[in-house]
């Protein structure tokens, strides 16, 4: 794993080779901000709805539909390139024709997936000590921990789904497509089907209500750190990386 750290620097400076990088980080900035816009609309108008010393979280990232539809285009758009973008143009094989193992380049473009995951959601942190301090508004800081370890290990799957696609194939878009319909598949869908089931008074409600994404994130904001999310989350993780390894080491055995 000696070669991961200059690996993970050579991903880390292929993204910033175009715009899409900046221009991703930028709508997340302008995300960010029109949402702690609505939070403080939200406490001046009428501060008895956000009365709990927890509520603020939920409606600033967890029940915000504008940020989870943007992160669904955002992902996709940072995976998508990871292993696709080096088998089309072909230094895949360059790649792995160096003294590298083929876990330390799947595990490199994830950390540097995860790393670019994490600077979306900076911005959302930025704006919170403002309400803090300035503001004087003094919610209780104890579920932000549990908010971030829950977005930590969410990002860290949906960063291995879409590595696992774009090293299924040579395009991009294809790539970008099934992870995009993926995460859709776990956000809403799972979401809906709750919904649904709660709707009919199925015996399936809970257990939708447990895989729902949408649910999970609103128990983080709580405050709830429920270890089973955090399992479900690093279990996907762990298994997507270890498919796209496996992929990666059958091309080069090919």
């Amino acid at each position: 794993m000696k070669h991961i750290p200059t690996l993970v620097k050579r991903e880390l400076s292929a993204y910033f080779f175009g715009p899409m990088a900046f221009l991703i980080l930028l709508a997340f900035q302008a995300i960010a901000w029109m949402n702690f816009y609505d939070l403080l609309d939200r406490l001046v108008r009428n501060p008895s709805t956000l009365s709990g010393v927890l509520d603020p979280l939920n409606f600033y990232i967890s029940r915000s539909i504008t940020f989870w539809i943007a992160l669904m285009v955002a992902i996709p758009a940072l995976t998508m390139r990871l292993l696709a973008e080096e088998k089309r143009s072909g230094t895949i094989e360059t790649l792995l024709t160096v003294p590298v193992t083929e876990t330390e380049v799947v595990v490199s473009k994830w950390i540097a997936g995860v790393a670019m995951y994490f600077a979306l959601l900076l911005p959302f942190a930025v704006y919170l000590p403002f309400l803090y301090y300035q503001g004087n508004y003094h919610y209780d800081v104890g579920p932000l921990y549990s908010l971030t370890i829950g977005m930590t290990t969410l990002g860290m799957m949906f960063v291995a789904i879409g590595l696992f696609f774009s090293a299924l194939t040579k395009n991009q878009i294809v790539a970008a497509i099934w992870t995009f319909a993926t995460m859709f598949l776990l956000i809403f869908l799972a979401e809906a089907g709750y919904n649904f089931a709660v709707a009919k008074g199925s015996a399936w409600a809970d257990v939708m209500q447990f895989l729902s994404i949408f649910y999970q994130v609103y128990t983080f904001g709580l405050g709830q750190l429920d270890l089973r999310f955090l399992a479900v989350h690093l279990s996907i993780c762990a298994f997507m990386l270890f498919l796209t390894i496996k992929l990666v080491q059958w091309r080069r055995a090919g």
